[in-house]
C-alpha cells in the first residue's frame, strides 16, 4: 500500500470514527457545538478552538477523549487557523481554529 492510500484508509478510519460519536453522544456534542458558536459571536477575534471548549464542556464519564474530534465536523464551523493544544495529555499537539461559516 503507497502512501496515498495509506492516506485514504486513515481517513476513512478517522471518519467512521466520528460518525460514531455523531450517533452516540449527540447530546455533548450538541452542547459543545452550543458553548463553540456562543464562544465565536462572543470574542474579540470570532474564533474558536477545542482549547476553549475543553475546559467549559467536560466529556461524559466513559467517553473516548476522540469525541472532541466531531465538535466541529459540519458545516456550521470553517477552519481559519491553527494553534497548539493546551491540554497536557497532547503533548502541544497541533489543533485548528475556527470561525463561524458565514451563512449565504
Amino acid at each position: 500500500m503507497n502512501q496515498t492510500q495509506q492516506h485514504q484508509v486513515g481517513r476513512q478510519l478517522r471518519d467512521q470514527q466520528l460518525d460514531m460519536f455523531e450517533h452516540r453522544d449527540t447530546e455533548f456534542l450538541s452542547r459543545c457545538r452550543t458553548l463553540a458558536v456562543e464562544i465565536c459571536r462572543t470574542s474579540a477575534t470570532g474564533t474558536v478552538s477545542i482549547n476553549d471548549i475543553r475546559p467549559l464542556c467536560p466529556r461524559p464519564s466513559g467517553t473516548h477523549p476522540s469525541v472532541y474530534g466531531s465538535v466541529f465536523k459540519g458545516k456550521a464551523f470553517r477552519a481559519v487557523g491553527y494553534t497548539e493544544a493546551v491540554h497536557p495529555e497532547a503533548h502541544a499537539r497541533v489543533v485548528r481554529v475556527y470561525a463561524l461559516r458565514l451563512e449565504a
